[in-house]
Parts: structure tokens; C-alpha cells; sequence
């Protein structure tokens, strides 16, 4: 879908929720409507979101669905997000995050080993992949968009 080049007024209300800090699943609940690009747009959402498993293990998730219409034509989009988290010591822990998103029609990973060996000095190992995730092909998660692995190092030297 192409918008017109012009100007275009953004009104929108919104209300938000967020439980306090001692509850067990924290973060922000939020329902908007408004205007978007000479239509509309409802929204709901859940963000800045975090479970604590345990004292080691959090997971963090944030959920975004828009109905969003136009003159040029109605669409939704979503938006799925989750980073889990796991502290081996305070100086190693790992990260990951996945997400969908329905507009690319991907799936995406980030993967990533975080260990301070000595203070200031780092090795990092990170994994990364998107993946299509279209519908209409037979093996939904056939076509890799993109892959990467990388190794850093880096030393703190004291003069």
C-alpha cells in the first residue's frame, strides 16, 4: 500500500495499566485510538513486560496487534516479542530474543553468551536468523533471509 505525499494530523487516545513493581508479571497494558495517515487505527499492547522465573531465569514479553484503516485500504499488524534471560554469575549470563512480525512475514533470533572474564575484558558469542514465515509457502519456515555468528573478544589493558 502507497499514502499519498501530504500533511496528515495524528489525534489518538490512549489508556494504560501497569501493575506495581511487587507483582510477579510486570509491565504496561495499553489500548489506543486514533487517527492514522487520513484513517484510523486500535491498537492493544502489552510492554515492558518481565516474569522473573526464578532469581537466575526472567522473560520478558511484549505483544503489539494494530487494526489500521485507510482510504488506501485496511491491514493488521503484529508485533510478538520475547527475550529470556538466564544469569549463570553475575559476570555471564545469556540472552535471547525471538521475534514475529507480520508485516515482513518473519521470524527472527538473537542469541547471545555474555561472559566478563576479568573486569573490563569480554567474550561475547552472538547467533542471529530470520526466517520467512509466509503462509502460502509449503514449508512456512523454508526460506532463510538472513544468518550470522560472531565471536568478540576485547581486553582491558592497564597502564
Amino acid at each position: 500500500m502507497t499514502l499519498p505525499v501530504g500533511g496528515y494530523s495524528f489525534r489518538d487516545v490512549e489508556a494504560t495499566y501497569a501493575p506495581g513493581a511487587q507483582r510477579r508479571l510486570t509491565g504496561t497494558f495499553t489500548v489506543r485510538l486514533g487517527e492514522f495517515f487520513n484513517g484510523n487505527i486500535r491498537s492493544v499492547g502489552f510492554t515492558q513486560g518481565r516474569l522473573a522465573m526464578t532469581q537466575r531465569l526472567s522473560v520478558e514479553p511484549t505483544v503489539s496487534v494494530n487494526w489500521i484503516d485507510t482510504p488506501q485500504g485496511a491491514f493488521r499488524t503484529d508485533l510478538v516479542v520475547t527475550r529470556v534471560t538466564y544469569t549463570f554469575t553475575p559476570r555471564m549470563f545469556f540472552g535471547g530474543l525471538v521475534q514475529y512480525n507480520s508485516v515482513t512475514d518473519a521470524i527472527s533470533n538473537n542469541l547471545r553468551l555474555r561472559w566478563e572474564y576479568s573486569p573490563g575484558s569480554e567474550l561475547f558469542v552472538v547467533y542471529t536468523e530470520e526466517q520467512d514465515t509466509n503462509p502460502l509457502r509449503p514449508d512456512r519456515f523454508s526460506e532463510l533471509r538472513n544468518r550470522g555468528f560472531v565471536v568478540k573478544v576485547n581486553r582491558l589493558f592497564r597502564f
